[in-house]
């Protein structure tokens, strides 16, 4: 790339910053699936990473699509439902590809109530699914039975309906991106610690719950206080409404979303429109496992909380998060792994900051340019999952080389 074209692609990735940074995601609706994203139909499964044939989907990912299929009532038995997969009567896509995003497995089916977030300035929406709970088996997390499928009942009949409409009461919906800035002050990264956010959103949404009858609000309150990672589904359907913003920036290096399935990692990029770039799964750099647990019962099934990354979160703001550190490493190997991420992006977040760090703005933007160039990789905040299912740990990823090196070629040639 001549000296020229790179002006040209710094010139870019500036325009993909500033509309990164005025971004205002707001929490609009809770709706089912259907009724929200386009495109979405009674028989279609969506699921985390770059899209697989059927047959690649493998292991948890592949329990929890089937378990998609028979929560929708598609098919009575998982002979059925692996039979309407093969034959393509059931669709399986990529999340991304509708404007969602899904937590580990990602699984998103047309009943679902998903949390809608509009971007007031470009009207970009993003979607993602309810936080299932905190019990160890959950539908994401590679597990169906008759204990998921009543929890995503209750989901979708109860909490979803109930959340819905306390939303719609205020005048306005809920602004997420102050929440999102107060966290982080607060020891959150937005990934794998959302306490502070978690607390911060029930603030908001209570004079509408008030509306909703003293019962009722009773039961979602117990939900959003159930466990303190609720506010991980905003923060995801908040970073892909601000992330799909940078699509405007025509030219740009810099990265709009990262997710892998059970097969494979991919990044898109700004300047590339919607094509995957894809490499090998991330692999493990720092991680705690729950008691009888360790790295020989982990299985990867997908993910695409990493879109918090791409925003300047998670592991891009480890050092306003140190409670982690069980997880991700001592405080000094936190603070590192956060500096060393300046390196790789094009600019400082205005609007998220790091107290630890001055105050400085996360690093956003990731520019797989300087990915290349350097010779460091995103790293990622991710929960683990097992073989069999349920979640065993969390821990600090590394994304793969390849994907950033072949985005930086086809750069290259457009350029």
């Amino acid at each position: 790339m001549s000296a020229h074209q790179s002006e040209q692609v710094d010139r870019a990735n500036a325009r993909a910053l500033r509309l990164l940074y005025d971004a205002e995601p707001v929490l609009v609706d809770v709706r089912p699936a259907i009724e929200v994203i386009p495109g979405m139909t009674k028989d279609t499964v969506l699921t985390s990473g770059p899209p697989l044939h059927w047959d690649a989907y493998t292991g948890g990912q592949r329990t929890a699509i089937l378990g998609g299929v028979l929560h929708e009532g598609l098919a009575s038995s998982t002979a059925e439902a692996e039979r309407l997969l093969s034959r393509e009567a059931v669709r399986v896509a990529g999340c991304h590809d509708f404007g969602a995003v899904g937590s580990l497995a990602g699984v998103t089916t047309a009943s679902m109530p998903v949390l809608v977030v509009e971007d007031a300035g470009s009207g970009n929406r993003g979607y993602c699914t309810l936080f299932e709970g905190a019990a160890p088996a959950r539908l994401n997390y590679g597990v169906y039975d008759a204990s998921v499928q009543q929890n995503l009942e209750y989901l979708a009949s109860v909490i979803g309906p109930a959340l819905g409409a306390a939303v719609r009461l205020l005048d306005g919906g809920i602004p997420l991106r102050p929440i999102m800035a107060r966290a982080l002050r607060q020891g959150d990264e937005l990934h794998s610690r959302n306490t502070a956010a978690s607390a911060l959103f029930l603030q908001e949404i209570l004079p509408g719950l008030f509306d909703l009858g003293a019962d009722l609000a009773r039961e979602v309150v117990a939900y959003l206080t159930s466990g303190d990672y609720f506010f991980l589904r905003p923060s995801m359907a908040a970073a892909k409404a601000m992330a799909d913003r940078m699509y405007g920036a025509e030219g740009s290096s810099v990265v709009t979303a990262m997710a892998f399935s059970c097969a494979e990692f991919g990044i898109r990029v700004a300047g590339l429109g919607p094509r995957w770039f894809r490499g090998p799964l991330p692999e493990v750099e720092h991680a705690r496992f729950f008691p009888g647990h360790d790295l020989g019962d982990m299985e990867i099934m997908g993910g695409e909380s990493l879109i918090t990354e791409v925003c300047g979160l998670g592991a891009f703001a480890q050092a306003a998060a140190f409670t982690l550190q069980n997880y991700q490493g001592k405080p000094e190997v936190m603070v590192r792994r956060n500096l060393e991420m300046y390196r790789i992006t094009a600019g400082e977040h205005e609007v998220f900051k790091i107290p630890f760090l001055e105050y400085r703005g996360t690093p956003a933007g990731i520019d797989v340019r300087k990915v290349v160039a350097t010779g460091v990789t995103p790293a990622l905040d991710v929960g683990i999952a097992g073989k069999g299912g349920g979640q065993i740990g969390a821990g600090s990823f590394r994304a793969p080389l390849q994907p950033f090196a072949d985005a930086c070629a086809a750069l290259d040639q457009l350029n």
